[in-house]
């Protein structure tokens, strides 16, 4: 009976855990829709839009190429007209909460074994991700920032684009959306413009630069970099969901497996108990009619 009582408070529970499962897997799958939508346009765009911008790198490195061959600039300098720091910095686009399947950890390790034994400086985004940078590497500096798991707080993203900015190379890892069963985890790296070389190469469009190639170079540098970052965080949200999606699957059917082992257990006892039952009714009349016929 007590062990009755046991399987009945689990059942009450795991069916409770069955619809906590339903409702993450379905606003999991509204939210996965509407940031697909988005994302999956932005993609094509964003990689034309970096297409022109190195077209027009190589096009003022090659200028900057010809005034070396004249001795009028150092073979070796950097395309770039913005103030960088020299330095590295990778970058953990985690998650703030769980139920968000394996594509998390999984970048997380990525993360962890590039960055182990290098020199370069970590940013971290996501509770969960400090959490998990914590555990493996307690002693280790790093900067934290807080971004939400749907949709962007803008003030918040322009707060971590301001610090990143000032890096010589940005290296930003993220899980990225190829299907709904498909999650995995991804890096972009962004450098702070390319060396002058003896020979660069030619693009492969010619451009006319309005109002000159260093104002437009100086706009494509700070604002490439905030698409693509934004373009980054939007591509961790949708495989973060697509990853819930099948991470709650897989736990909802782990729980109907329960519930129907539960369920027979429950029966099984319940049988036993009015097999007793009846043994125990057959066993007073019995007890009787031997008292009855002694008694005769």
């Amino acid at each position: 009976m007590f062990y009755s009582k046991i399987i009945k408070r689990e059942l009450d529970q795991i069916t409770s855990l069955k619809e906590l499962t339903e409702v993450y897997g379905e606003i999991a799958s509204i939210r996965m829709k509407k940031t697909r939508d988005y994302v999956l346009k932005n993609r094509d765009f964003l990689a034309s839009i970096e297409v022109i911008f190195k077209d027009a790198l190589n096009f003022y490195a090659k200028k900057l190429s010809d005034l070396a061959m004249r001795d009028k600039t150092k073979l070796g300098k950097r395309v770039t007209l913005l103030a960088h720091n020299g330095r590295v910095v990778s970058v953990l686009i985690s998650a703030n909460t769980g139920f968000y399947g394996q594509v998390v950890r999984e970048t997380f390790r990525k993360f962890i074994k590039d960055i182990e034994d290098k020199d370069v400086e970590v940013t971290i985004i996501g509770r969960l991700g400090r959490t998990l940078f914590l555990e493996e590497k307690p002693n280790r500096p790093y900067t934290y920032f807080e971004l939400p798991d749907y949709g962007i707080d803008s003030q918040k993203l322009s707060e971590a684009i301001k610090h990143l900015v000032q890096y010589e190379e940005i290296r930003v890892y993220y899980g990225k959306y190829y299907s709904v069963v498909t999650q995995k985890p991804t890096t972009f790296n962004i450098s702070a413009g390319k060396p002058v070389e003896d020979e660069i190469g030619g693009t492969t469009v010619s451009y006319i630069f309005e109002p000159s190639v260093e104002k437009i170079l100086m706009f494509f540098e700070t604002q490439i970099f905030a698409s693509l970052f934004d373009q980054a965080i939007r591509e961790s949200q949708l495989a973060k969901f697509a990853s819930r999606i099948l991470s709650m699957d897989r736990a909802s059917d782990n729980i109907k497996n329960r519930i129907k082992k539960l369920t027979f257990d429950n029966l099984k006892i319940s049988h036993n108990i009015m097999n007793r039952k009846q043994l125990n009714t057959l066993s007073s009349s019995m007890y009787k009619n031997e008292k009855q016929f002694e008694y005769v």
